[in-house]
């Protein structure tokens, strides 16, 4: 009664499953490069973020800032309180 009834299944071409692992490598590839991105942008951010509390220039001050602003896009969990105490 409740039974679907039951199509034919059509058999999965080469070229299909060839798209399907290209897409899938694509997927992979996409985070993996987002993961490296955010990763060097962190770096960065921290090592001026370093030479910034020891110097106070304001040309570092504002590069933090835009390098905390990247890192958020990267990763939207990313946060960073931006008040700053010259």
């Amino acid at each position: 009664m409740f039974q679907h009834p039951q199509h034919p299944r059509r058999p999965i071409s080469q070229a299909e499953m060839s798209d399907a692992r290209f897409r899938r490598f694509l997927r992979e590839l996409d985070t993996y490069e987002r993961k490296v991105a955010f990763e060097e942008t962190l770096n960065a951010f921290l090592d001026l973020y370093s030479a910034w509390l020891k110097t106070h220039e304001p040309w570092l001050k504002i590069r933090v800032v835009m390098l905390a602003f990247e890192l958020h896009r990267l990763d939207p969990e990313f946060e960073f309180n931006l008040a700053f105490n010259d």
